[in-house]
């Protein structure tokens, strides 16, 4: 993009903010209490500013979806640098997930919270709360599929959620598998998980809005979607 003035520099920013302040608002679920929604706006606009400077018409993708990446990205590195959680929660958080995926594989079935919980000896709501640790522990790292294009840019779980007959970049990297594989797993999710995915990552809901249309709790939201990353974190772990 060829050098604007401050002046054009500003109207962008002021055409862009309601997005990153959507983007603020919609990853603000996950804040560690060291940051606040305000720190995510300013963390979105200096990636605005930076998708402005980098952003080269040549590109085969608008100014819009580069910033909109940027921008995105920005705010998601922002809470990525503030996360921390301990050794014993990451244990116990692992443990829940490879004890979804024994009993489901034992039971070739989706296995419920009751009988996980039973498995690992611990009180249902113990569960839920470790469920609630893999939205801040996983979300990002998924959202991504930790994986990354030539450019270093991260791929996305809309890739997988989205029409299957439109054209994807996994499908130009030659990443069909993983997206085969992803979508499969996302498709075999019961039907509440499936559907918080879906509204969260393509539709663009909040876990507030979800649990309007699903007619279920804001935590119950949280609690259905860090089941649905636990479960598919497993297949990536598997795939690698």
């Amino acid at each position: 993009m060829g050098k604007i003035s401050e002046i054009e520099k500003e109207q962008i920013v002021d055409k862009f903010l309601p997005r990153v302040k959507y983007y603020a608002s919609r990853y603000g679920f996950y804040l560690p209490p060291e940051l606040s929604i305000e720190d995510l706006v300013s963390a979105g606009i200096i990636g605005l500013l930076e998708a402005i400077e980098r952003y080269n018409p040549s590109l085969n993708a608008s100014l819009s979806t580069f910033a909109d990446f940027r921008i995105r990205g920005a705010i998601i590195d922002e809470i990525r640098s503030m996360q921390w959680v301990s050794k014993d929660a990451r244990k116990k958080l692992d443990e829940a997930r490879q004890t979804y995926s024994l009993l489901e594989k034992e039971l070739n079935r989706s296995a419920s919270d009751e009988e996980v919980a039973e498995k690992l000896n611990i009180p249902l709501e113990e569960l839920y709360k470790t469920l609630s640790t893999a939205n801040t522990m996983h979300m990002m790292n998924l959202e991504d599929l930790g994986m990354t294009n030539n450019e270093g840019e991260s791929l996305d779980i809309l890739e997988c959620i989205s029409d299957k007959e439109g054209k994807s970049i996994l499908d130009e990297l030659n990443l069909k598998e993983l997206r085969t594989v992803l979508g499969s797993a996302i498709d075999a999710l019961p039907e509440k998980e499936r559907l918080v995915l879906t509204l969260y990552y393509y539709e663009e809901l909040t876990m507030k809005e979800i649990g309007k249309v699903l007619d279920i709790s804001e935590s119950r939201v949280c609690q259905l979607h860090g089941k649905a990353l636990l479960k598919l974190r497993s297949v990536m772990e598997e795939f690698k």
